[in-house]
């Protein structure tokens, strides 16, 4: 058991990295295309959580979503809270 705790974590496998760091280059590169093309209607919005306090920001059709999304992210970290300190 010690000698798994000697040897540290595994390495990350850098093929997973290259394909990270491609999938994100691929999408901002469609997104500059996009908005070249004229194609594309730009909307932003943003979720900050600050311990259970949510703070929603940008566009007005976004803040029902993100309101969806800030419960589904709370409810279960609240539950998981009360199941630690009951049990």
């Amino acid at each position: 058991m010690r000698e798994a705790l000697v040897k540290g974590p595994k390495p990350m496998n850098p093929a997973l990295i290259i394909l990270g760091f491609g999938l994100i280059l691929l999408g901002v590169l469609l997104i500059i295309l996009a908005a070249f093309l004229g194609r594309a209607r730009a909307r932003g919005g943003g979720l900050i959580l600050i311990g259970p306090i949510p703070i929603i920001f940008g566009d007005r059709s976004l803040g029902t979503i993100l309101l969806i999304i800030t419960l589904l992210i709370l409810i279960p970290i609240i539950l998981f809270m009360f199941m630690v300190t009951a049990g």
